[in-house]
C-alpha cells in the first residue's frame, strides 16, 4: 500500500503514487473516448470501421471504469486519513 504525501492542499492533487497512475489512466482513456465518439460521428464510417470504433469505445469504457473504482476508492482511504480542519 502506498502512503499518502502531501503536495499541495487540493484534492485533486495526486497524493499517493496509487491515486497518481490511476488519474493518469483515466485522463489517458478519457482522450482515448473522446477520439473515438469522434470517429463515430462520422457519417462516412462504413459498417466494418463503425464496428471496430464501436468495440475500441467499449473497450476504452470498461478500461475507465476499472480505474475509476479504484481511484474512488484510494481518494476515500487518502481523505479518511487527513487531519480535521479545525479553523472553525
Amino acid at each position: 500500500m502506498s502512503t499518502a504525501r502531501t503536495l499541495m492542499k487540493s484534492l485533486v492533487t495526486p497524493s499517493s503514487d496509487i491515486l497518481e497512475m490511476h488519474l493518469a489512466e483515466l485522463a489517458e482513456e478519457c482522450a482515448s473516448i473522446l477520439g473515438y465518439v469522434a470517429m463515430l460521428k462520422k457519417a462516412e464510417l462504413d459498417s466494418d470501421e463503425r464496428e471496430k470504433y464501436e468495440a475500441m469505445l467499449y473497450a476504452a469504457l470498461t478500461h475507465l471504469l476499472n480505474h475509476a473504482k479504484p481511484a474512488i476508492k484510494e481518494w476515500d482511504r487518502i481523505v479518511e486519513q487527513m487531519p480535521e480542519d479545525k479553523s472553525d
